[in-house]
């Protein structure tokens, strides 16, 4: 079985690109050691969607890059593993930060059975 010594950092694009995100989220809580959110927004955007949201979080990203969020984050937080889920547009953060492992969000989602956002392609032209 696998350790629930881990801190997982989600990015705030990956969140919406789940059906559930709130869920996900207190679902998270139940099989990590940590849980936060990080973004490249500004803080006080971020700070607004996250309260707005309702998100679970025991950690934000702050005025700074993801990177630089996910080193403090490691810094602040003593576990066996630490798992970064984000989008395309994030893949490539973790090169540069040394013990953070990549998780493209629907690989998450198909691991942890979140729902991924799925939209309608018959809009409002339904009879």
């Amino acid at each position: 079985m696998a350790s629930t010594d881990l801190t997982l950092a989600v990015s705030l694009g990956a969140l919406e690109q789940l059906a559930r995100p709130a869920r996900a989220l207190e679902d998270a809580t139940t099989w990590t050691s940590n849980v936060g959110i990080v973004s490249s927004e500004p803080s006080y955007i971020e700070r607004r969607r996250v309260r707005e949201a309702g998100y679970h979080q025991e950690f934000l990203s702050g005025p700074r890059s993801i990177a630089e969020a996910l080193t403090a984050v490691r810094g602040h937080f003593e576990t066996e593993r630490y798992v970064f889920v984000g989008t395309d547009e994030t893949a490539r953060v973790v090169e540069t930060v040394p013990d953070w492992t990549f998780q493209l969000v629907t690989d998450a989602a198909g691991t942890a059975d979140w729902e991924i956002e799925t939209t309608s392609s018959t809009g409002g032209n339904w009879p």
